[in-house]
């Protein structure tokens, strides 16, 4: 009984260690990679131009040869969402943004997304991110 306690002390102070080292490990790893966003903001109804505007964007801790994001206007009807109109910009560098406008404001609840992604020197797309703004009621 009374080994049991320096024991289990030990097993803490390794499983301690092992916990602090895996997240040490994880955080130079996530650094490495690079961190990417993309961002989306609330439609904005443009009164001089009559239409619904949605802006967003895509970026990224470093720089690469072609970033690309979709940035699309979407509307729920009935309990669905679908988008009504899209547009895609491409930039190089660490950011990348896209507008997308609509004609008028038909009555509803409109959203916007925005879907970024990074051309990696393998010519592969990757580090894919989402993200989708509070809502707009017309």
């Amino acid at each position: 009984m009374r080994n049991a306690r320096p024991t289990s002390r030990r097993v803490a102070v390794l499983a301690s260690a092992a916990v602090a080292a895996t997240a040490l490990l994880l955080a130079v790893g996530a650094a490495a990679a690079g961190s990417f966003a993309a961002h989306a903001r609330r439609p904005a109804f443009d009164a001089s131009a009559l239409e619904l505007r949605g802006h967003g964007g895509y970026t990224t801790a470093r720089g690469h040869a072609e970033l690309r994001v979709t940035v699309c206007l979407r509307k729920r009807l009935g309990g669905r969402s679908f988008s009504v109109r899209c547009e895609t910009a491409v930039a190089a560098g660490r950011r990348v943004t896209a507008e997308v406008s609509v004609p008028g404001c038909v009555k509803g609840s409109w959203r916007t997304t925005a879907t970024g992604e990074a051309l990696n020197p393998k010519g592969e797309w990757v580090h894919q991110a989402t993200a989708t703004s509070a809502s707009y009621r017309c």
